[in-house]
This record gives C-alpha cells, sequence and structure tokens, in this order.
C-alpha cells in the first residue's frame, strides 16, 4: 500500500513538471550565396506557458518576420504573441558584421564563423510562472557542411540546457561549413578546435597548450565549463579573441603567447570561467583577464618568473606613461592599471597570512556581482580589517 501511494506520488509529480514545460526549437538553415541564414523559433505547448517573446532584433541586421499569432515591431525590437496553443516565427539573419576594418562574424562559399547568440537573438519574455523550456536546435546548410556549436556537434536536432534559464535558447560561439577538428578531455572537460580547412588554424599546438593549461585554470575557477569550443578563421576576420558561454573566437594567426608574455587565448578562457555577472566593472574583468593569463602562465612552467616580473615592470611603465586608470570601459593602460592593483592585492594578502587572491577571486566569479566594491567588501573580510591599498586605488 505505500509502495503504491510513494508511486502515486511521484508519478502526479512528474506530471506537474511536465504540464510546466513547453518545447522550444530553434532551427537555422544558412545560405552563403544570400549572406543570410533563414531561422525560425517554435513554441509547442498545450496551454499558453510562453506568452510573449520579446527579441532584440535591429533592422539591420534581422528581417522578414513571419509567423503565427501577433507579430509587431517596436524600432529595434520584435515583440512576438504566441498563440496559446505554440507556434512559429520565421525571420532571417544577416551573417558578416563587421568590427572595425575586419569580421567578427562571417559566411562565405565554403564556411561560417558566427555566434548562436546573434541567430537567436536575446530576448525578454512573459510565461505562466515556473514554466520553462524543453530547448532543441538543428542547423542546416550546403552539402558537405558541418556544424560545431558548444554544446557538441549539430548532426541532428540537439537537445541543450542551460542551468538557471527559464527560456534557454543558443548561445556561444558556431563554427559551420568545411571544418578541420580537433577533440580532447583534459581534466574532465571535453574540448574542441573547430575551424575553416585551410585557415592556417593550430589545432594540436592549441590543444597541447591547453593541456598544461587549463588544469591550473580549472584549480582556480572550478566552475569552468564542462565543455569548451574554440573556434577561428583568417581571412579577413578581426585579429584577435572573442569569448563567450562556453566558447571563444581566436584569430588563426594570433600567438599562443605573445613577445610580451600575455596569451589573448588564456585571456579570453579567463573571461569565460568568470562569467557573467549583472553588476560588473569593466577595469575588474579586463584585469582579471589579463593578470591570470600572465599567472597561469607562470604557474604552470610557460614562462619564468624573471619573464613574469619583467612583464608587471613593463605594465607599469605603460599605466605610467598614458596615465592608466581604473575606469570602465577598459583596454590599454587601464587595463595594465588594474593588473598591477591585483598583483599587488595578492602581495598584500600573503604578507598578512590570510589566504589569497585565487580564493577572493573564486568568491567574485561565484557571485552576480563582480565590482571593485564587493572586491573590497570580499578582501576586508578577508584581512579582517580596512585595506588601504583598495580604498586608495578605488578612490583615486
Amino acid at each position: 500500500m505505500i509502495f503504491r501511494l510513494s508511486l502515486l506520488v511521484l508519478l502526479c509529480c512528474q506530471s506537474a513538471l511536465a504540464a510546466d514545460i513547453y518545447k522550444a526549437r530553434f532551427e537555422a538553415r544558412f545560405d552563403p550565396a544570400s549572406g543570410t541564414a533563414a531561422a525560425s523559433m517554435e513554441i509547442q505547448q498545450s496551454t499558453a506557458l510562453l506568452r510573449v517573446v520579446d527579441l532584440a532584433a535591429p533592422e539591420s541586421q534581422y528581417s522578414h518576420f513571419s509567423g503565427d499569432g501577433k507579430i509587431e515591431r517596436q524600432h529595434d525590437r520584435l515583440l512576438w504573441t504566441v498563440p496559446a496553443s505554440g507556434g512559429k516565427l520565421t525571420y532571417q539573419v544577416k551573417i558578416d558584421h563587421r568590427k572595425g576594418a575586419a569580421y567578427d562574424a562571417r559566411i562565405t562559399d565554403s564556411w561560417a564563423i558566427v555566434r548562436l547568440d546573434d541567430l537567436f537573438p536575446a530576448a525578454r519574455i512573459r510565461s505562466l510562472k515556473g514554466a520553462r523550456s524543453d530547448s532543441s536546435l538543428s542547423l542546416k546548410g550546403p552539402a558537405g557542411w558541418t556544424f560545431e556549436s558548444r554544446y557538441g556537434a549539430v548532426r541532428k536536432p540537439l537537445q541543450f540546457s542551460t542551468a538557471g534559464r527559464n527560456f534557454d535558447r543558443p548561445t556561444g560561439w558556431l563554427a559551420a561549413g568545411k571544418l578541420g577538428i580537433r577533440r580532447d578531455l583534459i581534466r574532465g572537460k571535453r574540448v574542441a578546435l573547430a575551424g575553416p580547412l585551410n585557415q592556417g588554424m593550430r589545432r594540436l599546438d592549441t590543444l597541447a597548450f591547453l593541456r598544461w593549461t587549463v588544469p591550473r585554470l580549472i584549480k582556480i575557477f572550478d566552475d569552468f565549463p564542462d565543455r569548451l569550443l574554440i573556434v577561428g578563421a583568417r581571412d579577413d576576420m578581426w585579429r584577435g579573441g572573442l569569448s563567450g558561454p562556453g566558447s571563444l573566437y581566436l584569430h588563426t594567426e594570433r600567438p599562443l603567447i605573445s613577445e610580451n608574455a600575455t596569451s589573448t587565448l588564456l585571456h579570453e578562457l579567463v573571461h569565460i570561467a568568470t562569467g557573467s555577472a549583472r553588476q560588473r566593472d569593466d577595469w575588474l574583468i579586463e584585469g582579471l583577464a589579463e593578470y591570470y593569463s600572465l599567472e597561469i602562465l607562470r604557474r604552470s612552467g610557460g614562462i619564468s618568473q624573471k619573464r613574469f616580473d619583467q612583464t608587471m615592470q613593463k605594465l607599469a611603465d605603460w599605466a605610467d606613461r598614458e596615465d592608466g586608470q581604473l575606469r570602465s570601459p577598459s583596454s590599454g593602460a587601464n587595463t595594465a592599471r588594474a593588473v598591477l592593483l591585483l598583483w599587488n592585492l595578492a602581495e598584500e594578502l600573503k604578507q598578512n597570512e590570510v589566504g589569497n587572491l585565487d580564493q577572493l577571486v573564486q568568491e567574485l566569479a561565484g557571485s552576480e556581482n563582480m565590482t571593485g566594491q564587493h572586491l573590497l567588501l570580499l578582501t576586508e573580510a578577508a584581512l579582517g580589517g580596512r585595506s588601504s591599498l583598495l580604498r586608495k586605488a578605488l578612490a583615486e
């Protein structure tokens, strides 16, 4: 009798949970001839769980919206009122996007590199309280094209799930087309490197670099994602690195370690590790990425202590010469100033024998508040008193 009651309760709970779930099917078909992708979002639901999807969809990039229910454009946003029984929204996405004189998203006759976030743009939704999506992704293109995402290879409708999201849309970088792909398992993390053929991507070199640095990285940032995708290309692409959820783009001619001993690849990996807090100071985000790109190289033996010290001196000279400030947005001399502050803070904690910077950064990365004021709060809690170093720096 007890067993039957327990089974009945379990079935009732499962039924209640299922009643709050609607299916969200995301699909895109790439068309190199037009430089676009035909994208769609299909909602399957038996009751009005998802009611309105409010998309960030500027006309310069998104067009030809059609589908079921009410569709209304309001400047750079698109409001889709989803029918109570579900429906489908279709639209066209322009792929090519310039960052300065180069591209940070591009489609050619044989390949494409783009953010899934751009194929399926950010959205505000209105839904029944507690409702959430069961999401899948389908990608298509010319004959012979393959697709590699942060969720793995997309060969058929691929189920994906992101913790903490009720409306779960695809995010992160995507490589599509005639690709070369290398995969490896590094300390339990599934790593894939994907890029178009004949674009100079050094897949095995990069995997070797990751094998000696990722273990140090995840020792500091234990919430590093279980999957990592690195995409890259050369022709007319932006000559730097750009991070995204569980993935990053890196120009194939970018060195793994630059002549100044910094690493764009490690810098972007730290961005992935620290996530995207709601409250953030850009100088702190950029400073942490650059500091730990150096520190991980030093700890892993990639650079010597002497070279590390020389690089810190060069950063100090740069910050002084160009009056670097703890300001957002941050780059150049401002980021150099932030790196020096973090280096000095690590020394302050060490001298006071009250933990280390890694521990503070772990707390920062695990919160939704990555600001200088939050860093000050954590630092003074560790010190058990005032940090004159941080207070002076933040006041300047």
